[in-house]
């Protein structure tokens, strides 16, 4: 049921109004809605929002409460919940981007910022983690031997370490994306996905999310599913991996190569296979006049170790830091 068919109000004012009455501890009344909205920029007196919830009751999103006010019903709550996911798409998109153009990593001079994945692990299970860590990138299925620790108890962004843990800071291949645009080379990165990996090859992908339609991180999203084998792939050469695809204009390939050399003279790893002219790599589709690109996410080694039974609590795309603080693994 879509709100727009009832009345002449704006879909975006009824839905703040539910997001009031949600927020509520207590059944609302119509002063005190009307308040609140005063308050978020909303110019909509008392007896206007009677006039709004009179409509949500008629829809059976609200229901009176007594002579206290109004509370949600379930269809409210999923009204809401479906209103709150329409908000979130593209933004996960809207944040690679963001990060895209705060990158500066220069992989001539190996000098500069890039984006990081970080996770949390008990300190008791750092060796074990290390030494997954380090077979991940060996076998190639990680962007970069290079890791950030961080101590119990340190601050980084909005990121702090919990006592009697450390995080981790692997490299993330959204990097490579913010090097292509600093080039200004137009980059898409269409897909996440599940790549199988037979006998140490990448034959092609079994499960795709869109990024532009996805309320969540697509890679979020597998990790969360559990549908992984990485460990697999790492130490029997079949399994499952986690992978991205971008996409770049036919026009741009020649720039593309030379880059792709650069990050590989300076230690990035990660490339899979760069793909025909407006054909699909890996299974995965491309769009016309676009060459597909495939890369091994950053976060394949730490997935590695949760299969293996450690405790691992992984944000992907979540920090910006400095090359030079980062160490190889050996």
């Amino acid at each position: 049921m879509k709100l727009l068919t009832k009345a002449h109000v704006s879909q975006r004012r009824l839905i703040e109004i539910l997001r009031v009455i949600e927020n509520s501890s207590a059944p609302i009344g119509a002063r005190a809605i009307s308040d609140c909205l005063c308050s978020r920029g909303y110019d909509l007196g008392e007896r206007a929002v009677r006039y709004n919830l009179k409509i949500l009751d008629e829809l059976g999103f609200t229901k009176k409460k007594g002579y206290s006010g109004r509370v949600l019903t379930p269809l409210g709550l999923r009204e809401l919940d479906d209103a709150l996911v329409d908000d979130r798409i593209g933004f996960v998109n809207t944040r690679i981007e963001e990060y895209m153009f705060k990158t500066s990593f220069d992989p001539k001079s190996c000098r500069g910022d890039v984006i990081a994945n970080t996770s949390i692990i008990d300190k008791s299970n750092a060796e074990e983690v290390f030494e997954i860590l380090q077979n991940a990138f060996v076998a190639g299925y990680t962007i970069s031997r290079r890791v950030l620790i961080l101590e119990e108890e340190e601050c980084i962004s909005n990121l702090e370490i919990p006592r009697g843990a450390i995080g981790i800071a692997t490299l993330c291949s959204i990097t490579l994306d913010g090097m292509l645009m600093k080039r200004g080379i137009p980059v898409l990165t269409s897909f996440a996905g599940l790549a199988e990996v037979m006998e140490k090859q990448t034959a092609r992908f079994t499960d795709l999310i869109a990024y532009a339609g996805s309320s969540l991180d697509p890679i979020k999203v597998f990790m969360g599913r559990k549908v992984t084998r990485v460990a697999d792939a790492i130490f029997k050469g079949s399994g499952t991996v986690l992978a991205n695809v971008r996409e770049v204009p036919v026009a741009a390939a020649a720039p593309v190569r030379a880059l792709l050399d650069e990050t590989q003279n300076a230690g990035l790893g990660g490339l899979i296979r760069i793909g025909e002219p407006s054909e699909p790599i890996l299974g995965c589709p491309v769009g016309s006049g676009k060459i597909g690109i495939a890369f091994y996410a950053g976060v394949n080694g730490v997935v590695a170790a949760e299969e293996m039974g450690i405790e691992i609590k992984t944000a992907p795309i979540s920090i910006l830091i400095d090359y030079a603080k980062t160490h190889e693994l050996r």
